[in-house]
């Protein structure tokens, strides 16, 4: 099977330029521009969370999850605190990916995985403030 290259590139040069239009497209609306602010204001939050906990910690080894029945679950090294912002800032790029197929269908789905995103930032906000009260107070 031999490949048509020539193909292959002008199809590739075609859905970056439809991807542009669409993502211009989005943050063109004024909504959307609110929720990537507020996304971006979260994340970069968490960020800064991770970073004072991974700062702050004078050994290596920190506890990364409590269960109040059985106690301490995972205890590991103190950057993978690192995770948990990369982890929300992962949905924000997957859903804004999601959002560029489906867009132009319904406007109530922008506002759902954009609101999405919203939550599951602020649900891992909360679990790097348990990790920080965990290991310091």
């Amino acid at each position: 099977m031999v490949i048509d290259w020539h193909k292959t590139l002008n199809f590739l040069y075609v859905g970056r330029a439809k991807l542009a239009e669409a993502a211009l497209y989005l943050i063109g609306l004024s909504f959307v521009r609110v929720y990537l602010s507020l996304l971006a204001a979260l994340n970069i939050l968490n960020w800064l969370l991770a970073y004072y906990v991974n700062k702050n910690v004078s050994q290596n080894l920190v506890v990364l999850h409590y269960n109040v029945d059985l106690g301490v679950n995972l205890i590991g090294q103190a950057r993978d605190i690192y995770i948990i912002p990369t982890l929300g800032l992962s949905f924000m790029v997957i859903n804004f990916l999601l959002l560029l197929n489906i867009y132009h269908k319904n406007k109530f789905v922008v506002h759902l995985l954009l609101g999405f995103s919203s939550l599951v930032n602020l649900f891992l906000i909360a679990g790097t403030m348990a990790i920080y009260l965990i290991n310091f107070r």
